[in-house]
């Protein structure tokens, strides 16, 4: 099996901790030891590195404000040890969009607190910050709303299920529901597992899977869907969470363009009202390693995209083998056993099981198949 991944963004957090004084670099060593972040040191205080730590520091000027536009760009995480005045004032020119910027945190140079700057939710600053003043011995400064009021947060349950939230914009106004204390609807209609939604919950935090008639009076709602077609939730704000759970397998004739899959995978999708956003993986046979078309569709979406063998793919059954593909190919099917097989290897992080639920479909010289990750109490 061969895997061709178009995704960008590290398995753990890639960290940088940064100081511009003797005191704040004892601080900085211990993170730098502890979460194998890289250091970095003004270069007066070079020689006070330890040995240990000196063949990854890396030296600067002492201007944080030179030094931030190569971490914002290089990091998931930054950390400074320096005054809570000079980090804000060096990343108001860098902060873009929460969904992009990295966790930026604060801390002081006797390593007293710690502090949550810049993308608590989405860059994973508030958990990185709990993690780091566990290290030093630091109180932890949050001021997340849902954080600090101890309640669910939408993006934090995206994040916790491999879900696209959409649209960003309603964002602030559902979460400003939520830490007001009103009632906010969460409709889970995929059945997803959700275990930050599960057990005690703040009183105005409304829990279904089935629209409740008559519909409760709520300030807003988040639903949890892979589904364009919504329920109303009465007019006010709403996100919608879209799990990544499907697989797509492709196969094709050689030569076939990009736009021909496209336009297949596209009149599907569209048919059963399926978001695209809920695409997580694609797979093929590995004879199409080097098939333009299929190349393009993967890296177009910035998705991974999975090769398999004869052999894989043969020992999976599926309801449509043909003896024609067997001929040319070696195995009697390619997109449906492809995409069971892509969405095992990219499973979501929750129980489930991939089932076939598209068969295959062909256009005249593509076919593809589409499994979804299915909860296991469905």
């Amino acid at each position: 099996m061969t895997t061709v991944s178009q995704e960008t963004r590290p398995q753990g957090m890639r960290l940088a901790v940064a100081t511009i004084t003797r005191p704040g670099l004892l601080v900085a060593v211990r993170i730098a030891r502890e979460h194998q972040a890289d250091l970095y040191v003004s270069e007066k205080y070079f020689s006070h590195i330890p040995d240990d730590l000196k063949e990854r520091a890396k030296v600067f000027d002492g201007v944080i404000k030179n030094l931030l536009p190569d971490l914002f760009a290089s990091y998931d995480g930054i950390i400074l040890i320096m005054a809570l005045g000079i980090v804000v004032r060096s990343i108001a020119r860098l902060a873009e969009d929460k969904t992009r910027d990295p966790a930026v945190l604060v801390g002081d140079v006797q390593g007293r607190f710690m502090i949550s700057v810049l993308s608590g939710h989405s860059g994973g600053a508030n958990k990185l910050t709990e993690e780091i003043a566990r290290t030093t011995g630091a109180l932890p400064v949050i001021t997340t709303g849902t954080d600090v009021s101890q309640t669910v947060a939408p993006d934090m349950i995206a994040k916790e299920i491999g879900a696209v939230l959409t649209p960003h914009d309603n964002l602030k106004r559902v979460s400003s529901a939520i830490v007001d204390g009103d009632p906010v609807l969460f409709l889970n209609l995929d059945k997803v597992p959700i275990p930050s939604l599960e057990g005690a919950k703040k009183p105005n935090i409304l829990v279904t899977d089935i629209l409740p008639a008559p519909l409760p009076s709520v300030r807003a709602g988040v639903y949890i869907s892979i589904s364009y077609t919504l329920p109303s939730l009465g007019g006010g704000p709403t996100v919608q969470l879209i799990p990544r759970c499907l697989g797509i397998g492709i196969g094709c004739n050689r030569g076939t363009s990009y736009q021909e899959i496209e336009d297949l995978l596209s009149e599907v999708m569209d048919r059963e009202d399926w978001h695209p956003e809920a695409i997580r993986a694609f797979g093929s046979i590995d004879l199409k390693k080097d098939e333009e078309g299929i190349l393009q569709l993967a890296a177009r979406r910035g998705l991974p995209l999975y090769f398999f063998s004869r052999s894989q793919l043969e020992e999976v059954h599926v309801p449509n083998p043909s003896g024609i593909v067997k001929k040319y190919v070696g195995t009697p099917a390619v997109a449906e056993p492809s995409a069971l097989l892509a969405l095992r290897m990219a499973s979501p992080p929750w129980p489930g099981t991939p089932q076939l639920v598209v068969e295959k479909v062909k256009s005249k010289n593509a076919t593809l198949a589409i499994a979804r990750w299915t909860p296991e109490a469905s």
